[in-house]
């Protein structure tokens, strides 16, 4: 009998942790190009914020949350009820709404805040084409750089857009949401996550590859064996029940033995789309909001919660949520940041001791 355990190398890992970083970097600069250069004035702990209507950002939370809940609810029983074209046309459609309408909203706001002139044929032209092919590539047959790219911006343009028409608290309110809901939705038994993926395991199928990004889809070799090993195992025949007695002897039959094979293969990292989105999101907000030092610390802290997600993954053999981890780490290094780190950097440059 042949038993097979996943395990997860450091390839496998940076296989995840590059686009994610890639992600999180291209809203980072994105965030500062949009809006025209300011000078900031420093920020106590109590002024981190621009918009302080905390009734109106309980509201548009909660407003979030019920779209997301109910998106995703929806999407899961079209998918168990074998809908996938509407699943398909509702994929598509958003994806068209970000490659290429919002990709032109987000340009004109680029080079009107950096005061770049561009025509406005030159601009659909641009947008088209990289709108165009994004939908190719996403929904269609490309090359695997391509697919990896424009998953990268499906993400990222949906991370610039909550983040220029949500207000700061709404962002924290949304991520501290999105968190909570995550583990309701992949770790309890009725959770809408997790109901799909038992259930598209159990199918066997891989039909929508723009809401995941899979590490093993774009390796370069397929999942090989890592170790062999093989246990013994005693496992006696029903026609040994009894026991063989005679005056002079005592016969105990031979049982026959089976071999138990463990094979150790490369396993997958399969991550949600919208994990990137909120990382991200967590990342521009840093970027409008805070010094350096917290946005390098807010960036690192990410990718090390991600890392240490993996190790449960491997020991849980089983689907996890993964913004818990690393958006707590990104939280207190954000706001530890503000209370020790920034007095001290601004402390030692008056005196002219940093620079």
């Amino acid at each position: 009998m042949v038993r097979t355990r996943r395990v997860y190398s450091g390839a496998t890992l940076m296989r995840v942790l590059y686009p994610v970083a890639l992600c999180m970097i291209f809203v980072a600069i994105n965030v500062n190009l949009s809006h025209p250069p300011i000078k900031r004035s420093p920020k106590v702990l109590y002024g981190l914020f621009h918009s302080y209507d905390s009734e109106l950002s309980g509201k548009i939370t909660l407003f979030l949350m019920g779209f997301l809940i109910v998106t995703t609810s929806m999407g899961v029983f079209c998918y168990r009820m074998k809908f996938y074209k509407a699943i398909k046309v509702y994929i598509i459609a958003n994806s068209v709404a970000l490659l290429v309408v919002y990709s032109f909203f987000h340009v004109h706001n680029v080079m009107k805040a950096r005061s770049v002139p561009v025509s406005l044929p030159t601009a659909v032209f641009l947008v088209l084409q990289f709108g165009g092919l994004g939908i190719l590539c996403v929904h269609w047959k490309c090359h695997r750089k391509l697919h990896q790219f424009y998953l990268v911006m499906l993400a990222a343009l949906t991370a610039i857009f909550l983040l220029n028409n949500l207000p700061d608290w709404s962002v924290w309110l949304a991520i501290i949401s999105i968190s909570v809901w995550d583990i309701i939705a992949v770790l309890t038994p009725c959770g809408p996550l997790k109901m799909l993926v038992e259930t598209a395991n159990r199918r066997g199928d891989d039909n929508f590859p723009a809401i995941l990004y899979n590490s093993s889809s774009y390796a370069d070799t397929p999942d090989t064996t890592r170790s062999n090993s093989t246990l013994l195992t005693d496992i006696p025949h029903p026609s040994y029940s009894s026991v063989l007695q005679s005056d002079s002897l005592l016969t105990t039959p031979l049982t026959p033995r089976r071999q138990t094979e463990v094979r150790e293969v490369e396993g997958s990292i399969r991550l949600g789309m919208g994990d990137f989105v909120f990382y991200s999101l967590m990342l521009g907000n840093t970027v409008q909001t805070s010094s350096l030092s917290t946005v390098v610390a807010c960036f690192v802290s990410n990718l090390v919660g991600l890392t240490i997600t993996l190790p449960v993954v491997t020991l849980s053999q089983t689907a996890i949520p993964a913004l818990p981890f690393p958006l707590a780490i990104a939280a207190l290094f954000y706001f530890s940041s503000h209370i020790a780190l920034n007095p001290f950097i601004d402390s030692y440059t008056v005196k002219l001791i940093l620079f």
